[in-house]
């Protein structure tokens, strides 16, 4: 079956979802033709062979027609084994395709993954975590006002994130299946931490055996001959990482909102899409008041290999307190566009790559949305 028979994909984020299929698989540059032919495969395979799962608030159910969700496993796998799986969403406008938009998971393997860093057994990979933060000066790798699913979510995405930017800056220390990476971080008397693993030989691109060791450590005085690998960077000047609140802020773009309804608050979900884009646009203006009276309140974020932006939203209009969600935000020559909303956790994650944000609203201790 035809991909786009089957689900409505917007034509201005059709391109942006299939990048992002191809940056998981481990191919950006993939031909966006073979993707969609490759999905449309996948999904006929599933259909004819009835694999295809409904669910309706996260519970399975038979009834295609009382699901709010279709899920499906593709052909495709991440560059260390993974199973990818698509999804849609039912799509509530009357006389388009019955599911609307396609979004893909992971499924991790058994183990602990910490982006390409995996631990066969669980319990080892949270213990390389606990190392990591008893090493490191003393910083707030936890949320404080709910329980996170798993253990330090801050430091699992800083460190995911930060192997990935100092491997596509070839700023890896190899010796044999050995390697040597910056963390980025140090502890308390200055010394640079950095990560010692090793190569899996059954799945390429996995690394085994993770563990912290300090800059003068004997294995890399030893085995790596004292040859130190760089911190990931992701500007090249500080001009790079300051918004300007004097140009303009583009908004105009209701699926802003309509795709991530989920990332605002349950107030405003049950109010028509027009009057909570009017709060939204409403709130954009707030910010750029605000951001020129305080230059730190719009903060950068190093995503999909460039510099944006995270402005906070207050829908309320009162300007105190959490903000409601944070706006992305792209420069495109002398204005910036806004792309998304993200929870106010998913903008500290994004934020604390670069460094860590000032808490004016980007603060562990206040942030409550429930992350995975």
């Amino acid at each position: 079956m035809e991909l786009d028979a089957f689900t409505f994909i917007p034509p201005e984020v059709r391109e942006k979802t299939l990048r992002h299929l191809g940056r998981i698989i481990g191919n950006p540059e993939a031909d966006l033709k073979q993707l969609t032919a490759g999905l449309s495969c996948a999904l006929t395979e599933r259909i004819e062979s009835d694999e295809l799962t409904f669910a309706r608030e996260g519970f399975p159910v038979a009834n295609p027609d009382e699901a709010d969700t279709v899920q499906f496993s593709l052909d495709y796998t991440t560059p260390t084994g993974e199973e990818i799986v698509a999804k849609c969403s039912a799509n509530r406008r009357p006389g388009y395709q019955k599911w609307f938009g396609l979004f893909f998971d992971v499924l991790p393997r058994p183990g602990f993954a910490l982006g390409d860093l995996y631990f066969p057994n669980w319990h080892d990979g949270p213990k390389f975590l606990e190392e990591i933060v008893a090493l490191a000066i003393p910083e707030k790798w936890t949320y404080d006002s709910f329980a996170s699913r798993q253990k330090y979510p801050i430091l699992r995405s800083y460190l995911a994130k930060t192997y990935e930017r100092v491997k596509q800056q070839s700023k890896l220390v190899r010796e044999g299946n050995r390697l040597l990476f910056n963390s980025g971080l140090i502890n308390r008397w200055f010394k640079e931490i950095y990560i010692v693993c090793e190569e899996d030989p059954a799945t390429p691109g996995a690394l085994l055996g993770a563990r912290p060791v300090l800059e003068n450590d004997r294995v890399v005085l030893e085995t790596f001959k004292n040859r130190k690998p760089g911190i990931a960077t992701f500007f090249d000047s500080l001009a790079d990482v300051m918004f300007d609140p004097t140009l303009d802020v583009v908004t105009n773009d209701v699926h802003i909102i309509e795709e991530n309804i989920d990332r605002i608050p349950p107030e405003y979900r049950t109010m028509r899409t027009s009057q909570v884009f009017a709060l939204f646009q409403s709130a954009v203006e707030f910010a750029r008041i605000m951001a020129r009276r305080n230059y730190k309140l719009v903060v950068p974020q190093y995503y999909a290999g460039r510099i944006q932006f995270l402005m906070p939203i207050y829908l309320s209009g009162e300007f105190s307190g959490t903000p409601d969600c944070a706006l992305a935000l792209e420069r495109i020559h002398d204005c910036y566009r806004g792309n998304t909303i993200l929870t106010l956790d998913m903008a500290y994650q994004n934020a604390r790559l670069i460094a860590k944000p000032d808490p004016t609203w980007l603060n562990p201790d206040t942030i409550t949305e429930e992350i995975e």
